[in-house]
């Protein structure tokens, strides 16, 4: 949606949060907006200002307390993804696409006492569609952080999180109402050493549920455990190395005709090197390899490994505009477990300019070619491979009228063409937001 399009700025891939990333477990194409590096290889001080994201306005570091409200309304001319309207007609339905309403009120607190930060961030959503009422939701979230220190040398982060989100129709095409929640604990450590080196460890436990009972077979727990090395010497980009192992398990896999049971459990092994190089013009490169593999408990022939691979750069053309660029290949566990795993093949171009101090336009444009391989569900070999083709063309608008208000226009172009026609569709969205602080 219109208030959820970040800047792109791909000297955020090394500045997530220091949480696992939970999409480590179904996620094949990252939508544009979350196509980052792993969100757990963060420096734990270098800490985001508000107004870097696309949701927050600028008020300036540890603002004690903030009250923030938007609302989006858009037009999705697909909202679940058809191909075409006899698809929508066999599913019941009398059209496609429809408009949606979205109003978000956010709470936060932010406190820093001798040398410890307390976070808490409180969002609810309203979500109200025209055609489709049966989708009307609301969902909530909570996000509590403690990010410490002890002394010079040591720092880290302990959190919880409570998130509730629809499903993507991208990978969910039943047209029902399917939301996920989420929860996840966390904890990390970091020691200082010298010139600039950390070393350090990252863990996590959490689960995702279903309360409304869709989709019981993709319900999971799961776990992680991260060791990282870090070189980041001031002013000189950064450097991370890290070691992650992960777990996860279907707790209501299920069977077949004859009682055979799916696939429930694995464990997935995983090493990258990050890199990210500034250079004194104001521009930056950024790299990502890495190597992963998964093992599954049931059925070994469904296991399987592969290297993953991202170039990226962004320049500063003028003191208002910006180019930005990113190959990427990546293997990984396929999000609708049509396959054990999928590889896919990225470009991704954007743009920005800065109109003037207040108004901002950005546009992008990503491919995606994803091969799916494998199935895990019985351990069967597939005959005949889906492969997708993905572009996805995004322009938008910012306008900031005041200094607590803004607005946001967007217009997104998506187009999927598959081996598997069902899986094949078109889709435009029109968005406008605008969006208080207090």
């Amino acid at each position: 949606m219109a208030g959820d399009l970040p800047p792109l700025r791909l000297s955020t891939m090394l500045a997530g949060t220091s949480r696992p990333d939970v999409y480590l477990f179904e996620s094949d194409e990252p939508s544009p907006a979350q196509l980052n590096l792993s969100r757990s290889l963060t420096a734990l001080a270098d800490l985001a200002e508000r107004g870097e994201e696309a949701g927050d306005l600028p008020l300036g570091k540890s603002t004690g307390s903030r009250i923030a409200l938007s609302e989006v309304l858009s037009y999705d001319s697909n909202v679940f993804r058809l191909r075409d309207a006899a698809a929508a007609a066999t599913a019941g339905l009398s059209g496609r696409g429809s408009w949606h309403s979205q109003t978000r009120l956010e709470l936060g607190l932010d406190k820093r006492y001798a040398g410890q930060q307390w976070l808490l961030d409180l969002e609810a959503n309203a979500h109200r569609y025209g055609r489709f009422d049966f989708l009307n939701h609301t969902t909530r979230s909570a996000v509590g952080r403690w990010r410490w220190s002890a002394g010079p040398d040591w720092l880290g982060e302990i959190g919880a999180e409570h998130r509730e989100a629809l499903d993507d129709y991208a990978y969910f095409r039943t047209p029902v109402r399917s939301i996920a929640t989420t929860r996840v604990v966390s904890g990390s450590a970091f020691y200082r050493l010298t010139d600039g080196w950390q070393v350090g460890t990252q863990v996590a436990e959490g689960s995702r549920r279903y309360k409304d009972g869709t989709r019981p077979t993709n319900e999971l727990d799961f776990g992680t455990v991260d060791l990282v090395l870090r070189y980041a010497p001031e002013g000189r980009g950064a450097a991370i190395l890290t070691r992650r192992r992960a777990r996860g398990q279907y707790p209501n896999a299920p069977a077949d005709d004859a009682g055979t049971l799916a696939e429930k459990r694995f464990q997935q092994d995983e090493t990258s090197l990050e890199l990210s190089l500034p250079t004194g013009t104001g521009s930056r490169y950024l790299m990502r390899v890495a190597s992963v593999s998964r093992e599954y408990g049931r059925y070994p022939q469904s296991n399987y490994s592969g290297h993953s691979a991202l170039v990226g750069a962004e320049w500063q053309v003028t003191p208002r505009s910006q180019l930005s660029g990113v190959l990427r290949y990546d293997v990984e566990p396929a999000q609708d477990f049509v396959s054990s795993y999928v590889a896919t093949r990225g470009l991704r171009l954007g743009w920005i300019w800065a109109y003037s101090p207040r108004t901002r336009l950005e546009g992008r444009y990503e491919w995606r070619d994803a091969q799916y391989r494998g199935d895990p569900g019985f351990g069967v070999a597939v005959t005949s491979r889906r492969e997708d083709k993905v572009g996805q063309a995004l322009l938008s608008a910012t306008h900031q009228m005041s200094p607590r208000l803004r607005w946001i226009l967007s217009l997104l172009r998506e187009q999927r063409d598959s081996t598997q026609a069902e899986w094949s569709y078109t889709d435009w969205t029109m968005a406008g937001s605008v969006q208080w602080a207090f």
